[in-house]
C-alpha cells in the first residue's frame, strides 16, 4: 500500500523531532552571523523590523508544527491520512507565520528611535579622522546615550588632527559643522 499509516507516522515523528531540535538549537544558541558589529561605537542608521517568513527558524517551526500535528492527528486522534495531512500543513503554515510575526515584533522593539542631529549643536567630541580646512571627515561624539561616529565638515580654515577635541557649531540640512576645540 502506497500510504502505509505506520510509515507516515514514522515520517511525521522524524520531521517533528528534527524540526524541534533545529528550532531549539537555532533559537537558543547565538548562531546569528548577521552584519551587526559590536564595539564601543555605532553609526547612526535606521534598522528594519521587517517581516521575514523564510528563515531557518521559521522553516524549522513549520516542520515542528507539521510533524507534531500530523503525528498526533493519525496516532492519537485516529484521523484519515488525507485529513491528517491537511491538518498538519495548516498547522505548519500557522506555526511558521506566527513565529515570523513574533520575531518581527521583537525586531521593532530593538529599533532605535530616529534622533535629530540638531541636538548635537554645541556638543564636544573628537575628530575620528583628519580634517583639512573646510574639508570633511568623521567625528566621534556622545549622542543618544552612546558614542556615535558621524560625518562632519570642518567649518574653519584650521587643520584638525584625528583624535583631537572638536565642537559642533551648527547643523544645516543634516550636515554637521565643526571647529577645533581648545584643549
Amino acid at each position: 500500500m502506497l500510504l502505509n499509516p505506520e510509515k507516515i507516522i514514522t515520517l511525521y515523528w522524524y520531521l517533528a523531532l528534527i524540526g524541534t531540535i533545529v528550532f531549539i538549537l537555532k533559537v537558543s544558541l547565538p548562531l546569528d552571523t548577521g552584519t551587526e558589529v559590536g564595539g564601543d561605537f555605532n553609526s547612526i542608521t535606521d534598522t528594519d523590523g521587517s517581516f521575514q517568513i523564510f528563515t531557518i527558524e521559521s522553516i524549522s517551526a513549520f516542520f515542528m508544527s507539521f510533524g507534531w500535528m500530523g503525528w498526533c492527528a493519525i496516532e492519537h486522534l485516529h484521523y484519515e491520512i488525507k485529513i491528517a495531512v491537511l491538518i498538519s500543513v495548516i498547522s505548519g503554515v500557522l506555526g511558521m507565520a506566527l513565529f515570523s510575526f513574533l520575531v518581527s515584533l521583537l525586531k521593532k522593539l530593538e529599533h532605535a528611535p530616529k534622533v535629530s542631529l540638531e541636538e548635537l549643536k554645541d556638543r564636544v567630541g573628537k575628530a575620528y579622522t583628519h580634517f583639512d580646512p573646510k574639508g570633511s571627515g568623521k567625528i566621534q561624539i556622545e549622542f543618544n546615550s552612546r558614542l556615535d561616529t558621524i560625518d562632519a565638515v570642518n567649518e574653519s580654515e584650521e587643520y584638525i588632527e584625528a583624535f583631537k577635541p572638536i565642537k559642533v557649531t551648527k547643523v544645516e540640512n543634516s550636515v554637521v559643522y565643526i571647529v577645533k576645540e581648545s584643549e
